[in-house]
């Protein structure tokens, strides 16, 4: 059987016909110890490796994928404007490279 490449707007541009609506519809009732495997071949971990399959996971993040923890936690304070401006210029003035290292800096 040729493959067979389209896109999903072509796919759902095309409505189901009544008979394919009543074709998936007897699919969906089989159980699944009906499906015959027999013609396929197994998957061994030398054919993966040799790049004959693609193993793909689905769901789920990458492995490594994200923000990676710093270490520090998340606390909100309010903080008069008089406090904000001092520590905007210890931070300007000492080359910090964010608010939270300026508080840092003043605090320990």
């Amino acid at each position: 059987m040729p493959i067979v490449k389209t896109t999903l707007a072509e796919i759902a541009a095309k409505p189901l016909t009544g008979a394919e609506r009543a074709q998936l519809a007897a699919l969906s009732r089989l159980p699944d110890s009906s499906i015959d495997f027999s013609d396929q071949e197994e998957i061994t971990a030398e054919k993966v490796a040799a790049g004959r399959y693609i193993v793909t996971r689905r769901g789920g993040a990458r492995p490594g994928a994200g923000r990676k923890p710093s270490g520090k936690v998340s606390k909100q304070v309010r903080l008069s404007p008089a406090t904000i401006a001092k520590l905007q210029r210890l931070q300007k003035r000492r080359g910090l490279p964010s608010f939270s290292a300026a508080i840092e800096e003043a605090v320990g």
